[in-house]
């Protein structure tokens, strides 16, 4: 009776032993993600050092940034980070005493999504985001209108999406990828079949 039990034992072990062999652990993604729009602030960021840096040693400006409704969140981030680098903003009130203006657009952004894509056979699904920003800005000493565009590209949980997007904002919703079917119908496929296979190495075992 005692050789029985451990054997049984230790078939059930085997069993479970087989059973997180199917269960990868995966450390290819991070499990906590910037929010769509923290994603934002950054490319905005970027923007604000772009015109810095073409600024040079102009330590005075009068800014004027054309973000619409959409993108009005950024504008004092843009002023806080020209603030920062010791640049010194005026109204245009100052017309007329020779202070060179800055005009800042944000015309368009984008979030999207890639199909997604199983972390093992028990892993979560993880899709690509795609975060684009683009806009242009004009510098009165110079004769140009530049444009930019920055793109960030990160790994982030399916399951995340929704927490990750903010509802205030629709620029930072993007359309929600579907789960692959198969992906979804073979887990608990997997999962039953190493049940069973646990469950009749128990009773065979046992009948001997």
């Amino acid at each position: 009776m005692k050789y029985n039990f451990l054997n049984i034992n230790g078939v059930i072990k085997k069993s479970l032993r087989f059973l997180f062999f199917l269960i990868p652990f995966s450390l290819s993604a991070q499990s906590e993600s910037p929010s769509n729009i923290d994603v934002f602030y950054t490319l905005v960021d970027s923007a604000a050092d772009m015109v810095i840096m073409d600024l040079a040693d102009v330590k005075t400006v009068d800014l004027e940034l054309n973000f619409g409704t959409d993108y009005s969140v950024f504008a004092n981030r843009v002023r806080g980070k020209l603030f920062k680098s010791g640049i010194q903003l005026v109204s245009g009130q100052n017309e007329g005493k020779g202070f060179v203006k800055v005009n800042l657009v944000l015309d368009n952004s984008f979030v999207g999504y890639s199909e997604p894509e199983k972390d093992g056979i028990f892993g979560d699904f993880f899709t690509q985001r795609t975060i684009k920003l683009s806009g242009n800005y004009f510098i009165s000493k110079y004769s140009e209108v530049r444009d930019f565009v920055f793109t960030n590209n990160d790994k982030i949980k399916v399951d995340d999406i929704e927490e990750l997007e903010n509802r205030s904002y629709p620029f930072t919703r993007g359309d929600l990828p579907t789960e692959p079917f198969f992906s979804t119908f073979w887990e608990p496929v997997v999962a039953i079949g190493a049940a069973a296979l646990t469950v009749i190495l128990f009773f065979t075992v046992r009948s001997k």
